[in-house]
């Protein structure tokens, strides 16, 4: 048990865990140089989404260490008051097409800043990160997304990571677990993630199997992660980046690794520190 009372997911082998930690290490110095090659001013869509992403997964690893993890420290002094502006002034312009998603990060500020956004006709999980206390109708729309299930001919990349954010939502990244109305969501869920699982592992898809690992450690603490993340370590790259595609290789990657590599991170914490406490918003704007 860790100190929050919960199991703490830590694979027995020390080892095991000290070649996970190394390889957390790896990848976050990795993210930390991709961070300083976006510019200081991030005005362009793919780079507030790119911040944004590096921020959230900051605040869920925090959140899992306890303390602050370095990536933490790596970027905040780019998330401001100003980004938060930026981010929110994007989205209220763009509507639901903004950023492509990114609606974890509007979990991630203050209550207060949330609240100054005014956009209509939201998708679900932007409505499930704004709202503190979702309404009956909000969480009954809630369950039954978590619980439709979805054939294998129409399961996507896509459809898997809205279907994680928005179970990491419910969770509050770890923070709280939900209470469902019907002991059968919980169940449905992680049956959906057990398949999307596989489906990921099928088409060799390394970002929704680092996500689904995340998720059903979420629904159940006492998951045995490891054999999913056998494909996931031995996919790293010497420049300590994740790929998109599981597998070996020995190149040095760009920017288009940094989803994979930040969703690893944030499974890689799940399993090596467990369950969690909140960190606070990441930042509050400026009055």
């Amino acid at each position: 048990m860790n100190r929050f009372g919960r199991s703490t997911l830590m694979p027995q082998n020390h080892a095991y865990k000290q070649l996970l930690t190394l390889i957390s290490a790896r990848s976050q110095q990795w993210i930390r140089n991709q961070a300083e090659l976006l510019p200081v001013d991030a005005v362009t869509d793919e780079h507030i989404q790119s911040l944004s992403e590096i921020a959230v997964t900051a605040f869920i690893c925090t959140s899992l260490r306890g303390n602050d993890v370095p990536v933490k420290t790596f970027i905040e002094s780019r998330i401001t008051p100003e980004f938060v502006g930026q981010f929110i002034g994007r989205f209220e312009e763009m509507g639901i097409g903004a950023l492509s998603g990114g609606y974890s990060f509007l979990r991630c500020i203050s209550p207060d800043d949330r609240q100054k956004l005014a956009v209509r006709n939201l998708p679900l999980n932007a409505m499930l990160a704004l709202s503190d206390m979702p309404d009956q109708e909000l969480l009954e729309r809630v369950e039954a997304e978590l619980r439709r299930p979805v054939p294998y001919e129409q399961t996507n990349e896509q459809l898997i990571g809205s279907y994680a954010e928005l179970l990491a939502l419910c969770y509050s990244f770890g923070n709280q677990r939900p209470r469902f109305s019907n002991p059968g969501v919980y169940g449905d869920a992680y049956a959906n993630c057990l398949r999307f699982a596989e489906w990921a592992q099928e088409k060799g898809r390394l970002l929704p199997l680092v996500q689904m690992i995340y998720c059903l450690c979420l629904i159940d603490p006492d998951f045995d992660a490891m054999p999913l993340l056998s494909d996931v370590i031995a996919s790293q790259r010497p420049d300590g980046s994740f790929p998109e595609r599981i597998g070996f290789g020995s190149a040095d990657q760009d920017g288009r690794a940094l989803r994979p590599t930040l969703g690893t991170l944030v499974a890689l914490h799940m399993v090596i520190y467990g369950q969690r406490r909140s960190p606070g918003p990441l930042v509050t704007m400026a009055a």
